[in-house]
């Protein structure tokens, strides 16, 4: 999930206080894109309240060629979507409505499903381990590669009760063998969950929801951020996504089966992944401008209690204990995250750790990072695609950690 952003300060000036061997080469940027087989990409630091760099680089088209704009393109967010969730939550905590730790079916209707784990039914599932990926619920890639569907449709065709509860509900090899608040395994269809239980407590849609209780407040406009892609305005604005495929080792069918993805005939290597909707759409639907998702940051950042309280804040960020790392037949070759609520802490490729969250999907590579003092935080968005798995996709993954590197150690070190 990629946005682009003008400076609005000079950047010349930035970097004589800082010291220049470790800052941002716009050549070498620009090189690791195109090792990467990366189209484009945004990076933005900002402090508590401002905006120290913006810059964009690549493209968010093809055909027609179309270079990224920092104040018009609109990018996926992917998986940074769930912190949206993690608000809504905390905000209802707020004002009582939910408990982070009582049975998540106290807030779901009589006529919903009842939410249990197959093999431990007396066990109580609850928002806390929704949130901290903790409730025990696995994966079915099969079913899950079947939630994208072209354009809006997933939004408009399967409502997200339907899409929770089907997976849920209809086979016990959807949950892993290990009791509720005891392992961590990240879950798309968990988060929804939660997001799902903030539509019943508050009566109103879930994209609504943050429309009016998040996005309003903080001024930014639907045109700039919605799940819909019928919101974005004007279309021309939303960033293109693209894979590189060039020995055609990905099963693109298998993949993505509801999605029609195509050659570019001037490309080659080049796939079009056209415009898409999830079914479980807040675990990662949310697409919004560089500028946008800036706003939403500083305001976690600066804990001025306007939008959530300081102690909410902080509990968003407090680790959840007493869990540990599902050992999966295909572990990843990155340390495990440790998880707050739907926030994360990880170390970076300079040792140091940062609160945040990622996000990958078709097309789609993003990570919004703050620092452990709490006083810069970082976004990058691209339309890289990890999402095969595959050598191209390492190569995504180095070189995009290869530029996020530069910008922390130019950054954060001064």
């Amino acid at each position: 999930m990629s946005h682009f952003l003008i400076l609005t300060i000079v950047f010349g000036f930035i970097l004589s206080t800082v010291d220049s061997r470790q800052c941002p080469d716009r050549a070498s940027i620009e090189q690791s894109l195109l090792d990467g087989h990366i189209p484009g990409a945004v990076v933005l630091v900002v402090n508590q309240t401002d905006i120290l760099y913006q810059q964009a680089f690549g493209y968010q088209s093809f055909s027609p060629e179309q270079s990224t704009d920092v104040d018009k393109s609109v990018f996926l967010l992917a998986s940074i979507s769930k912190t949206m969730i993690a608000v809504s939550v905390m905000q209802l905590v707020e004002s009582k409505q939910l408990d982070l730790d009582t049975d998540i079916n106290k807030y779901l209707r009589s006529t919903d499903p009842k939410i249990v784990h197959p093999h431990y039914p007396s066990h109580v599932i609850t928002l806390r381990q929704l949130l901290s990926h903790s409730a025990s619920i696995g994966h079915n890639f099969e079913l899950e590669n079947h939630f994208f569907r072209p354009n809006d449709e997933a939004l408009t065709l399967t409502a997200l009760e339907n899409a929770c509860f089907h997976f849920l509900t209809s086979n016990a090899s959807h949950w892993l063998r290990n009791p509720p608040g005891t392992v961590t395994l990240y879950s798309n269809v968990g988060t929804s969950l939660a997001a799902l239980i903030v539509e019943r407590v508050a009566n109103l849609p879930f994209a609504k929801y943050v429309k009016r209780k998040i996005l309003d407040p903080l001024g930014i406009n639907s045109s700039v951020a919605s799940y819909c892609l019928s919101d974005i305005k004007p279309r021309e604005n939303i960033v293109n996504h693209y894979t590189f495929n060039s020995s055609k080792e990905t099963d693109w069918e298998h993949r993505t089966p509801g999605l029609n993805i195509t050659e570019i005939n001037d490309k080659p290597g080049w796939l079009r992944i056209p415009f898409y909707s999830v079914t479980v759409y807040p675990a990662g639907l949310l697409r919004m401008s560089a500028p946008a998702l800036s706003i939403f940051l500083r305001m976690f950042m600066k804990h001025d209690g306007s939008f959530l309280r300081r102690e909410s804040i902080e509990q968003m960020k407090t680790i959840v204990t007493g869990v540990t790392p599902y050992e999966t037949t295909n572990p990843s070759p990155f340390p495990p995250p440790s998880f707050g609520i739907i926030w994360f802490w990880q170390k970076a490729e300079n040792g140091r750790e940062y609160l945040g969250h990622g996000g990958s999907m078709p097309s789609v590579y993003n990570s919004m990072l703050i620092n452990k003092q709490g006083d810069r935080g970082f976004i990058f968005l691209t339309n890289g695609d990890t999402y095969p798995d595959n050598n191209i996709s390492l190569d995504v993954h180095i070189n995009f950690s290869k530029i996020r590197s530069i910008f922390l150690e130019c950054f954060d070190n001064n």
